[in-house]
């Protein structure tokens, strides 16, 4: 298959994902400018779809959905491609094109909201990198009374933006941190973190990460960095993109019982990377593990 013919088939293939999402097709004749930006798009480029996708969206025409979904395959993957991603989630979640809160015109077109849809999309953009659909997801969850999705993504997010020194409400949620001179494999006192840590044990990667993410933060089980990189390690052994991600920001910022090793760091955010991870590309991951200006340890 020519580089042409895999073009064609990767914008075509998100048309598939999204059927039956949408209401019908409005009756409005095509213009010049939308067959202008149509032609464009036959570059194959990401800012070509885009364009399309906002252009729909203005005309509160539900093809924006589509052509969304075409420029957030196009690769490589970056923070602009994940952001299409998050708008199909918020406009699928929503059901409606415009971001208002007011009631929507009798004129508009009215979408079927598809929660599950919605989550797809913004989990898809958090497994590319996205910081805000780790948000989106930790909303997602609390809304949903799911406290253990609600506390993975707040903690992947705290992971990322070095904000775990902010999760003392975290920790009087969960009966506060071990105490220092705990065996790191003790169970909590937290009904939630044991079962982390049973499913952690079991061989879980999600819940490896969720591991290591406590004992980086010492919510529930006793802070420790190098333990944190060891459960870190065996999620990205087995594939797991944030077990990979987190093992190389924790290399490559080191800190109290972990000796800073960059260039084993840029092994594992390159096979990040390699999964289409967009922080794990070398310029977002030399800024993550610069000094910050304070260090709270």
């Amino acid at each position: 298959m020519n580089h042409v013919a895999r073009r064609v088939l990767l914008l075509a293939l998100p048309l598939f994902t999204l059927a039956g999402c949408t209401a019908t097709r409005p009756t409005r004749p095509a213009n010049d400018t939308e067959r202008e930006a149509l032609a464009a798009t036959a570059d194959g480029q990401f800012d070509s779809a885009l364009r399309m996708a906002k252009l729909y969206r203005a005309w509160n025409d539900p093809r924006a959905l589509d052509w969304y979904a075409r420029a957030a395959a196009i690769p490589p993957r970056t923070h602009r491609s994940t952001s299409a991603e998050e708008e199909l989630g918020t406009i699928l979640e929503r059901g409606r094109m415009d971001s208002s809160d007011q009631p929507q015109k009798p004129e508009a077109v009215v979408l079927k909201p598809s929660p599950r849809k919605a989550y797809r999309w913004y989990h898809s953009a958090a497994y590319h990198g996205s910081p805000y659909a780790m948000r989106d997801l930790e909303r997602w969850y609390t809304q949903r009374g799911n406290m253990e999705g609600a506390l993975r993504w707040r903690l992947r997010h705290a992971v990322y933006l070095r904000e775990l020194y902010k999760l003392d409400a975290l920790r009087a949620a969960t009966s506060g941190s071990a105490k220092a001179g705990s065996p790191a494999t003790e169970p909590s006192n937290n009904a939630v973190i044991t079962r982390i840590q049973r499913r952690a044990a079991r061989g879980d990667a999600e819940a490896q990460v969720d591991l290591g993410a406590l004992h980086e933060a010492g919510i529930g089980v006793i802070e420790d960095k190098a333990e944190a990189l060891r459960w870190y390690q065996r999620a990205g052994e087995q594939g797991n993109v944030y077990g990979q991600y987190f093992s190389g920001l924790a290399l490559g910022r080191g800190g109290k019982g972990l000796q800073k090793d960059v260039d084993a760091a840029a092994v594992w955010f390159a096979r990040a990377n390699a999964q289409q991870f967009y922080l794990a590309e070398e310029s977002y991951w030399r800024k993550a593990i610069e000094p910050p200006f304070f260090i709270f340890e």
